[in-house]
């Protein structure tokens, strides 16, 4: 499921986002507590504003904060980034595991995520 949306500014592909109640517009994500989405594609229109095709289920692509294990895990969010957290409670969605022929993930790297 994706909705388009306004965006603060423009922002990377990858990006996990949350609402800003204060601007009505969504912004980076500081952890996962919140409603959150991944952003997908941008386009600015004629008044200069930053709109966004942003995903809140089902698989996409995030970016990385730090290397991800190979094996995978549970989905955590830190400054608009993913990165694997196992002991938390929060299992809001996962990161997937290495795909056959795929090299080490590291941070800044796009990465499958599923979001639940």
């Amino acid at each position: 499921m994706f909705v388009k949306i306004q965006l603060s500014s423009n922002l990377p592909i990858g990006t996990v986002l949350e609402f800003d109640a204060a601007n009505n517009v969504w912004n980076t994500a500081l952890n996962n507590s919140n409603l959150f989405g991944i952003l997908e594609t941008t386009e600015q229109d004629e008044d200069s504003l930053w709109w966004g095709q942003v995903r809140f289920g089902n698989t996409t692509r995030a970016l990385a904060d730090r290397d991800i294990p190979d094996e995978g895990g549970f989905l955590s969010v830190v400054n608009g980034r993913v990165f694997v957290d196992n002991t938390t409670d929060n299992k809001c969605g996962v990161i997937a595991p290495l795909a056959r022929g795929q090299a080490t993930r590291t941070a800044g790297n796009l990465v499958m995520v599923y979001l639940r």
